[in-house]
């Protein structure tokens, strides 16, 4: 069998929203669910942190491409551990894509999204110091949360599990939802099937850096998600690649 390989260099160069313009996540939600694209960044030997951050792995173009991504999303849900871990703070701060999202008939910034089992939440961090930042947590503790300045809204269930969330999330008017891990909410959303694409940042590292999670961390996954590249691009030594997903 002869086999041919194709050189993905030297193509043509766009900047990141135009890229991204292709993605159009708004115009694929399902009547159930938002649709639903991951973005993490990984070193060549696959872990996804190195010395407890992501930032140490990514770059300024890497950073570009998230901020993009926000821009093109109703909201971004995100772990408790990875807020507490790389200090969030307002979604989408530039003017030119707040701008954009308005031109869109988005809002400002996305709402943040939580899943959380209890409210000992890092309530320090900036995204909750934003007033204009609209929180949603979604959890079955008691309680209520602290006073800070952002709007938070307590939604309530007996078990926030990923279905139940999406399902909410879409009753709301969410069509497109932004998920930036960490590794172990990345294996509840794969498990529960309700992933449609990834897109990964290849950084030209090799940490080998003992006890580093990979992308998605926990229990195997029951059936494997099975992946379809959908491009492949290019910036300085980092590849940035995105992925249908069928779970």
């Amino acid at each position: 069998m002869s086999l041919e390989f194709e050189q993905l260099t030297g193509g043509v160069r766009r900047p990141p929203h135009e890229w991204l313009a292709q993605v159009r996540p708004h115009e694929r939600a399902r009547s159930d669910r938002p649709f639903l694209y991951l973005n993490m960044v990984a070193s060549a030997d696959g872990r996804a942190s190195f010395e407890g951050r992501t930032q140490g792995l990514g770059s300024e173009a890497d950073t570009l491409l998230l901020t993009e991504l926000r821009a093109l999303a109703d909201a971004v849900l995100v772990g408790t551990g990875t807020i507490r871990g790389e200090g969030y703070g307002r979604m989408v701060r530039n003017a030119e894509r707040v701008a954009r999202r308005e031109a869109a008939g988005l809002a400002a910034t996305p709402t943040a999204v939580l899943i959380a089992r209890s409210f000992e939440l890092p309530w320090d961090a900036g995204l909750f110091a934003a007033a204009d930042q609209p929180v949603l947590v979604y959890t079955s503790a008691e309680g209520e949360p602290p006073p800070v300045a952002a709007p938070v809204e307590v939604v309530r269930m007996a078990d926030p599990e990923p279905r139940a969330v999406m399902a909410d999330l879409r009753a709301r008017g969410v069509r497109s939802l932004l998920c930036e891990g960490g590794p172990t909410l990345n294996r509840g959303l794969l498990e529960a099937g309700v992933v449609d694409e990834l897109f990964l940042t290849l950084s030209p590292m090799l940490s080998g850096e003992p006890g580093a999670p990979r992308i998605v961390e926990g229990l195997g996954l029951p059936v494997p998600a099975r992946l379809t590249l959908r491009w492949a691009l290019r910036h300085g030594e980092e590849l940035y690649l995105r992925y249908g997903v069928s779970t």
